[in-house]
């Protein structure tokens, strides 16, 4: 098995925090389709999921929890502080705005919030534009937490193919 370079894996999941920067409901019988109005609002990423895990470290274990994978990087604490205290806004305007937390300015590295960045909500899909970017999540409700997940082909096992994940990020009412 090939050794995983660090350096490619954290570039690469900071592009994608850039992108996905929404949450997820817990597994819950009282998620629902979330309308307009209910997405409207500011939220906080609390879970940052992939599905099936990675050996990211080359240890010979597997990790679906991306949040707690950082923790074993060089300035992972100030990542997850970052990415855990940022606020996301989905304004009525189908515009994105939001305020980076503390940590993203003090680590030098750039909060999950996209500059003109637009969204839409088609029944349970979400539709986020980034310039040419476009990112469709699956989006539940449940209570104050709000689901998204989206399917990615990447090459994390360094096997050179691109296999599919399940990336799930959940955020609760800010």
């Amino acid at each position: 098995m090939k050794k995983s370079n660090t350096t490619p894996f954290i570039a690469w999941t900071l592009l994608v925090s850039m992108l996905l920067w929404f949450g997820s409901c817990k597994n819950s019988d009282d998620a629902v389709t979330p309308s307009a109005a209910s997405v409207q609002g500011d939220w906080k990423i609390v879970s940052y999921k992939i599905d099936p895990g990675v050996d990211f470290l080359g240890t010979g274990t597997k990790s679906n929890d991306l949040l707690t994978l950082y923790k074993a990087f060089p300035g992972g604490d100030d990542i997850i502080a970052c990415l855990t205290t940022t606020i996301i806004t989905f304004n009525s305007n189908g515009k994105i705005t939001g305020k980076s937390g503390p940590k993203c300015t003090a680590s030098g590295d750039k909060g999950p919030i996209e500059d003109n960045s637009t969204w839409k909500l088609d029944g349970n899909k979400l539709t986020i534009t980034t310039g040419t970017d476009v990112s469709i999540y699956d989006t539940t409700l449940g209570g104050n937490t709000l689901k998204l997940v989206t399917q990615e082909m990447e090459d994390f096992d360094g096997d050179g193919k691109k296999e599919n994940y399940m990336i799930t990020i959940e955020l609760t009412k800010a």
